[in-house]
């Protein structure tokens, strides 16, 4: 049925697992409850999803390294009925509002734009969003999935774990995140598709011996930067990548992803509006059978149906009227000798409404002065940040992504050298 690491896990083994949760009465009277899950075994994770799902209830999806306190204050959050941690010892019955729940899956949004928030999509949902993901990735029927990110994030779970339990594979989940020893595990799987992060792909990429090579990896979660799409493709056969969100799920997909922002086809049970010109991106609307979803992300269709990422629409930096789009200059900086990670974001400004800033890293140190006057022969004027920082290390969240309006708020007040044109 799964791989976990180098154990197998046949439908044998599912089914101890199930007589193990027939045995807690809390769980097995699960219908129309909410049940926040915080468990260190993966298989057992797994199982109990299915359990869940297959009797009518709700789950709540928690990483395993939450501290106690940390897990109850979210499964509260979420009104969950039950939060059962780390072990089925340890199941605490709360106080929910709910009396009853309509079946799904509860997750929350990455807070990269604000406070992150609880979002629930019944098993119907995605139940269609399975059915119409495998179509779309049909080529996925004849590789072996790896999935190389966490399961209890919908990407790992939906589209890595149960879309392959759709299409009668067996996943292979690795939760030993050792590059090094995901490499072996590669060496291992002929024809493999790897799930993961564009951090862990560009990461693997680079430590790879000149002899080896990715047959097939999906890039989800946040664009790749220039740099990080050049390294994969230079070492993959065949790159796919997916955009979403968590109240949709997969919203689109390609098989032969041709630059960061090419998102491919939209899913076929899915409608989108959004702009046509590249140049005057729009709000993305996802329209479901039942309703219209707001995503906050600015993009485009091309003349060829696919969908193209521009930006968070919180993120876009108004100077003087004219949109910059963090992503278009972070991928011209990126082209700096030595820079090897750049992130742009937004600042008030007295004049301009919105000032352009930097923070970039980079294996020297290179001059500010220097910096700004090639952005000057690289750049529109509008596009050139006023605020330029060099720093070790720029902060990311658990799941990888940059929160820009943290990085503002960091900032401290610019020196004049910093602001000097």
């Amino acid at each position: 049925m799964m791989y976990i690491n180098e154990d197998f896990y046949d439908n044998k083994q599912f089914g101890q697992y199930y007589r193990q949760f027939d045995a807690i009465p809390l769980v097995r009277d699960c219908r129309g409850r909410r049940l926040a899950v915080c468990l260190q075994d993966t298989a057992q994770w797994i199982a109990l999803v299915l359990y869940l799902k297959e009797r009518g209830a709700s789950v709540v999806p928690l990483p395993a390294t939450l501290p106690i306190a940390a897990a109850r204050r979210t499964a509260i959050q979420a009104e969950s009925h039950l939060l059962i941690y780390q072990t089925f010892e340890q199941i605490e019955v709360l106080e929910s509002s709910s009396s009853s729940v309509t079946p799904g899956l509860v997750q929350f949004s990455s807070g990269t734009t604000g406070a992150p928030k609880c979002i629930e999509r019944s098993w119907s949902d995605i139940n269609q969003e399975l059915q119409h993901y495998n179509i779309a990735l049909h080529d996925a029927q004849q590789m072996n999935v790896i999935v190389c990110c966490p399961v209890t994030h919908s990407y790992g779970l939906l589209c890595g774990v149960l879309a392959s339990f759709k299409r009668g594979q067996q996943p292979i989940i690795l939760t030993e995140l050792n590059p090094k020893y995901v490499l072996k595990k590669l060496q291992q799987v002929s024809n493999s598709l790897l799930y993961s992060s564009p951090t862990m792909l560009d990461v693997l990429a680079k430590l790879m011996p000149s002899s080896q090579s990715f047959h097939a990896v999906m890039s989800s979660g946040s664009m790749m930067s220039i740099t990080q799409f050049k390294t994969i493709t230079a070492r993959t056969k065949y790159l796919f990548q997916q955009y979403g969100c968590s109240e949709a799920g997969c919203i689109s997909l390609t098989s032969n992803c041709l630059s960061v922002t090419d998102m491919g086809k939209p899913l076929t049970h899915l409608q989108l509006n959004t702009s046509s010109d590249a140049q005057q991106p729009e709000e993305i609307i996802v329209k479901t059978t039942s309703k219209n979803i707001f995503t906050r992300d600015l993009g485009y269709l091309d003349q060829q149906g696919n969908l193209h990422f521009v930006a968070r629409l919180d993120d876009t930096i108004n100077v003087a009227g004219i949109n910059v789009y963090p992503q278009e200059v972070e991928s011209v900086l990126l082209q700096y000798p030595d820079i090897t990670e750049a992130v742009v974001y937004k600042r008030a400004d007295t004049f301009a409404g919105e000032r352009v800033c930097l923070k970039f890293t980079a294996d020297s140190t290179i001059s500010i002065k220097a910096l700004r006057d090639w952005c000057v022969t690289e750049l529109s004027p509008y596009q050139i940040p006023l605020e330029i920082e060099q720093v070790e290390h720029i902060p990311k969240l658990a799941n990888g992504k940059i929160n820009r309006r943290e990085l503002a708020a960091m900032t401290t007040q610019p020196s004049k050298e910093l602001l000097q044109a």
